[in-house]
């Protein structure tokens, strides 16, 4: 599994649930945040993933698709099985981004 490239789908999911400037402002590429979450070994963050991967299969998704831009009907999978602690899962994520950068 290429952590990387789900932190990234992540990222762009949760930039997606904020308003429009905010989700299309560049100053977040989150390919390079993906990179970064990955490689930097917080914990909190490596649960994050973890619980998104679980999320992930409760929803039913395919495992291999995790990796790959993300659908709206996944998303919306996802949503409804996740809830609010999905929220919270992509929250850490990017919280995590500013603890990495720090290490």
């Amino acid at each position: 599994m290429n952590h990387a490239q789900i932190a990234k789908e992540a990222l762009n999911m949760r930039l997606a649930t904020l308003s429009s400037s905010v989700a299309n402002d560049p100053l977040l590429d989150t390919r390079t945040a993906g990179e970064l979450l990955a490689a930097c070994g917080d914990p909190d963050v490596d649960k994050a993933i973890r619980n998104l991967g679980d999320t992930w299969q409760k929803a039913g998704l395919p495992v291999e698709s995790i990796e790959k831009p993300w659908t709206e009907k996944q998303i919306n999978d996802l949503i409804s099985v996740g809830g609010d602690k999905l929220l919270d899962t992509l929250d850490e994520l990017v919280n995590g981004i500013t603890r990495c950068k720090i290490h």
